[in-house]
Protein backbone atom coordinates (compact mmCIF):
# COMPACT_ATOMS: atom_id res chain seq x y z
CA UNK A 1 0.00 0.00 0.00
CA UNK A 2 1.55 3.28 -1.14
CA UNK A 3 1.97 6.21 1.56
CA UNK A 4 -1.11 8.70 0.12
CA UNK A 5 -1.62 11.78 2.17
CA UNK A 6 -5.31 12.25 3.37
CA UNK A 7 -6.72 15.91 2.34
CA UNK A 8 -9.93 16.09 3.56
CA UNK A 9 -13.76 14.93 3.85
CA UNK A 10 -16.80 16.92 1.65
CA UNK A 11 -20.43 17.04 1.65
CA UNK A 12 -20.56 16.71 -2.34
CA UNK A 13 -20.87 20.39 -2.69
CA UNK A 14 -17.28 21.95 -2.42
CA UNK A 15 -13.46 20.96 -1.54
CA UNK A 16 -10.76 22.63 -2.96
CA UNK A 17 -7.13 21.00 -3.87
CA UNK A 18 -4.39 23.19 -4.96
CA UNK A 19 -6.79 25.98 -5.13
CA UNK A 20 -8.82 23.85 -7.74
CA UNK A 21 -12.36 23.19 -6.50
CA UNK A 22 -12.80 19.38 -7.68
CA UNK A 23 -16.47 19.41 -7.87
CA UNK A 24 -16.74 22.73 -10.54
CA UNK A 25 -14.60 20.37 -13.02
CA UNK A 26 -14.20 17.50 -15.22
CA UNK A 27 -12.41 14.70 -13.47
CA UNK A 28 -10.58 12.41 -15.45
CA UNK A 29 -10.82 8.36 -14.09
CA UNK A 30 -6.94 7.28 -14.72
CA UNK A 31 -8.74 3.61 -14.90
CA UNK A 32 -6.29 2.52 -11.76
CA UNK A 33 -7.50 2.42 -7.64
CA UNK A 34 -5.40 1.56 -4.82
CA UNK A 35 -6.36 1.27 -1.23
CA UNK A 36 -6.50 4.18 1.51
CA UNK A 37 -7.39 4.02 5.18
CA UNK A 38 -9.75 6.18 6.73
CA UNK A 39 -8.13 8.81 8.67
CA UNK A 40 -10.19 8.07 11.74
CA UNK A 41 -11.00 4.09 11.87
CA UNK A 42 -8.17 2.86 9.41
CA UNK A 43 -10.68 0.67 7.92
CA UNK A 44 -9.57 0.01 4.30
CA UNK A 45 -11.74 1.43 1.31
CA UNK A 46 -10.85 1.30 -2.48
CA UNK A 47 -10.90 4.95 -4.36
CA UNK A 48 -10.31 5.89 -8.01
CA UNK A 49 -7.52 7.60 -9.04
CA UNK A 50 -8.58 10.65 -11.00
CA UNK A 51 -6.91 14.31 -12.33
CA UNK A 52 -8.93 17.70 -13.20
CA UNK A 53 -6.58 19.66 -16.23
CA UNK A 54 -6.63 23.26 -16.09
CA UNK A 55 -5.82 26.06 -18.13
CA UNK A 56 -3.10 26.60 -15.78
CA UNK A 57 -2.35 22.98 -13.73
CA UNK A 58 -3.07 19.45 -13.39
CA UNK A 59 -3.45 17.86 -10.14
CA UNK A 60 -3.80 14.51 -9.56
CA UNK A 61 -5.71 12.87 -6.48
CA UNK A 62 -7.57 9.52 -5.02
CA UNK A 63 -11.71 10.14 -3.78
CA UNK A 64 -14.40 7.64 -2.69
CA UNK A 65 -16.99 7.84 -0.90
CA UNK A 66 -16.92 6.67 3.11
CA UNK A 67 -19.30 4.78 4.95
CA UNK A 68 -21.14 8.04 6.23
CA UNK A 69 -21.24 9.07 2.83
CA UNK A 70 -18.91 11.79 3.04
CA UNK A 71 -16.33 12.54 0.06
CA UNK A 72 -12.89 11.53 0.62
CA UNK A 73 -9.98 13.14 -0.95
CA UNK A 74 -5.79 12.06 -0.71
CA UNK A 75 -2.82 12.68 -2.49
CA UNK A 76 -1.00 10.22 -4.44
CA UNK A 77 2.61 10.23 -3.24
CA UNK A 78 5.45 12.21 -5.40
CA UNK A 79 7.37 10.09 -8.27
CA UNK A 80 10.36 10.62 -5.52
CA UNK A 81 9.13 8.09 -2.94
Amino acid sequence: MKNYTFLGRSDGRRFCIEGIDVFSNKWQSQGECDIVLEPDTKKPYSFSIYKIETSSKTISFLAGKFRDGSWGFYQPPSDDE
